[in-house]
């Protein structure tokens, strides 16, 4: 086994939020930039920029797909597939369960699927930064029974995390692992919410524009950079272990 290096959220154009610089071919330039091993694009309720930056990327940095998808109680859940189309069946559910708000990209900005060539396949109407009409509960039953992998998005955070927004963990074995935000100490956060202790706590960079990707990082004990090894490491699994890096300066 070895370390490596994780940037586990990570936004591309097809997030009305995040910039235009982010496509596939930048996303992966800048994640080699930052000596990253895995990274996942976790774009809002949608997975499609995820296949074309793998397809870049050819194994260096290794690339899982995911999304963030927000709950129907305004949580945020960060999942993670090894399987294309797993991930896109995934996004056919919940776009099922989006509100019909039109993307006004003058007021959200644009949500954009691009390709390994840095040209437009598609753009997408409908406003995926939205609540989908799914518990936090069938969202990670979906989740895992399609073979993903789902944790909370910076838990600590406001909007949008679990213990900022529920102020608890749900009850039973979900989550063994948690985001927090970049610039969150892990003892800050440890002594704000004790029962956080024992979880796997990860950091990532929430990356937005180009310059982010790899600012917050997780390194990862394990035998290589992908979904089965990310999982074991979340279970302490034979001697694996997940480190979250040091914070970063809040912007």
């Amino acid at each position: 086994m070895n370390w490596f290096r994780a940037d586990l959220h990570i936004h591309s154009v097809l997030s009305a939020c995040a910039s235009l610089e982010m496509s596939p071919r930048r996303i992966v330039t800048e994640a080699r930039r930052a000596g990253l091993d895995l990274i996942a694009v976790c774009d809002h309720n949608a997975g499609e920029n995820g296949r074309y930056v793998r397809r870049i990327a050819r194994g260096s940095p290794a690339v899982l797909l995911g999304m963030e998808i927000q709950t129907q109680e305004e949580v945020e859940v960060l999942a993670y597939f090894e399987d294309e189309e797993a991930c896109f069946a995934l996004q056919e559910e919940l776009y099922r369960h989006l509100p019909k708000i039109p993307c006004r990209p003058d007021l959200f900005g644009d949500q954009v699927v691009v390709d390994e060539e840095d040209e437009i396949v598609r753009t997408v109407d409908r406003l995926l930064l939205s609540p989908v009409s799914l518990p936090l509960e069938e969202v990670v039953r979906r989740v895992e029974a399609l073979g993903g992998l789902a944790i909370p998005a910076h838990v600590d955070r406001v909007p949008g995390g679990l213990l900022a927004v529920l102020g608890l963990l749900p009850e039973g074995d979900w989550p063994q692992g948690v985001e927090i935000a970049p610039w969150t100490p892990v003892s800050e956060a440890l002594a704000r919410w004790p029962n956080l202790s024992g979880k796997a706590i990860f950091r990532s960079s929430d990356a937005h524009v180009p310059e982010e990707i790899g600012r917050g990082w997780t390194d990862l004990y394990i035998a290589a950079p992908e979904l089965s090894e990310l999982r074991a490491a979340i279970e302490g699994k034979g001697g694996r272990l997940v480190r979250p890096g040091p914070e970063v300066k809040e912007v």
